[in-house]
Order: C-alpha cells, then structure tokens, then sequence
C-alpha cells in the first residue's frame, strides 16, 4: 500500500446506461481543476446506506452498518479509519482500521461497506494514491462528464416532455 489521500464522499449518481449507483469520493486537500475524484459503483443498498447518512436520515430501526457500528461501540472497538486500498480486474478492494486497547486490526472490506461505516463513526476516509493515479476523475472532467449527461437527457426527451420546463 503507498501513500493514503484523505477522501470524503462527495456525491452520488447513478450510471445512466446500467442504473448503478455510484460513490464519488473527493480529495479534501486539493483544490479546483486538478482536484481529484475517483468514482466507485456500488449495490443499491449501499447507496441508500451512504445517501441516508448523508441527509442525516434516521432508520427506524438500525440497518446493517448501524448495527455494525453499534457493535463495535459496545464492544469499545474504534473505527480509526477506512481506506480504498486497491484495485485488481476493475474491482476496488476496501479496509476497515479498527482499534482496540493497543491492538490494531485491518478488516477486508467493500469500499461501499467501508464507507457506509466510516459515515457513521465518524471516522476519517483514504484512498491508496496508486488507486486514485489509475482510476481518479479530474474536477474538470466531472464537470465535462455532467454536461454531455444533461445534454444527452435533453436530447432524449420528446417536445411534451420539455414543455413541462418552459416559462
């Protein structure tokens, strides 16, 4: 593992061909055009998860990664840190930093559990630069990549579609 860049979940979308929902993690320390963003496609209940925390809705009753955290606050085990660690055959390779007494452990994980987990304990999220290198989006080219997005659905939409936009 080489040197970690602290991250935050910056948004979430869905894959306009596969209707994936997909993480977009964001540098914290660099700024503007050359600021970095790696996109991560996700299962939807880790989207709902993430999104869920993110808006500061509360469940009802705790789903996984509530229970999750509710468990190793029980049991005083800190969530150092999380960390998307690698990447092999297009799939992101996650790990969870936990922390009891003077013991450490690193957990294998999904980056969407990893992250959905972190959100809730508050606890810092890392990407291996090597991961952000190989796969990491420029500001500019998100913004790019949104533009030919909005297009492309302006393009598909039939003239009583775009009637309900008109003032």
């Amino acid at each position: 593992m080489g040197k970690l860049i602290e991250v935050e979940v910056a948004f979430l979308s869905v894959d306009a061909r596969s209707n994936i929902p997909i993480v977009f993690l964001r540098e914290k320390e660099r700024e503007g055009e050359d600021r970095r963003y790696l996109p991560i496609w996700i299962g939807i209940p880790e989207a709902s998860a993430i999104l869920m925390k993110l808006t500061g809705e509360t469940p009802k009753r705790p789903l996984t990664h509530d229970l999750m955290n509710n468990i190793l606050k029980e049991l005083k085990v800190k969530v150092e840190s999380v960390a998307v660690v690698a990447i092999k055959d297009n799939t992101f390779y996650g790990q969870i930093n936990l922390k009891k007494g003077n013991r450490r452990y690193h957990i294998d994980s999904r980056p969407s559990d990893a992250i959905a987990l972190a959100l809730r304990a508050e606890a810092p999220i890392f990407v291996d630069e090597d991961v952000l290198n190989e796969s990491g989006l420029s500001e500019k080219t998100i913004e790019e990549m949104t533009k030919r997005q909005a297009k492309m659905e302006l393009m598909e939409m039939d003239e009583e579609e775009i009637d309900k936009y008109k003032v």
